[in-house]
């Protein structure tokens, strides 16, 4: 059995050198850049909500300036409608089963109203909570807007600061 001796040479310390640097890069990427929002800070969010089906006599009901209430808990203000709240008609969808075509027609009295409303919120791991209510897009929460309670679903949210 003839055995070599192994002998550390400038080839060797080359691919060294690049194992040592690719590693220190992908630390770099995956744990030190990391540029998201720190847990815990508290920001400023403003939040559009829709709220679908409303008798077109609330048309006007929510007023710039509102505080935003959670309607299960009156004494958690989420913050203040910051928009004027704009309407549209509401539009229902159907299926006719004659045609196979999808029909859209206007509820009769009813509007569609967005409400833009702004509030301080704390950073945490799972999103932006206000004292434990987290408003998601896509999920309908119950708010109270001023005198208007309604079943809003969030359709955006914006990290002001």
């Amino acid at each position: 059995m003839t055995g070599k001796k192994f002998r550390f040479n400038i080839i060797d310390a080359l691919i060294l050198l690049i194992l040592l640097a690719a590693g220190a890069v992908l630390a770099y990427v995956f744990v030190l850049s990391d540029t998201t929002l720190v847990k815990g800070e508290n920001h400023t969010v403003e939040y559009v909500v829709e709220v679908a089906s409303v008798n077109e006599i609330f048309k006007d009901s929510v007023k710039e300036g509102d505080k935003v209430t959670l309607a299960s808990d009156r004494k958690k203000e989420l913050g203040e409608v910051s928009k004027k709240t704009e309407s549209y008609a509401s539009v229902k969808t159907g299926f006719n089963n004659e045609t196979g075509e999808e029909e859209y027609s206007f509820g009769d009295g009813l509007i569609d109203m967005v409400i833009t409303f702004r509030g301080e919120v704390e950073k945490t791991e799972w999103g932006y909570s206000n004292d434990d209510v987290y408003i998601l897009v896509n999920d309908a929460i119950e708010l109270i807007f001023g005198d208007f309670k309604g079943t809003a679903t969030c359709i955006e949210v914006n990290v002001l600061d």
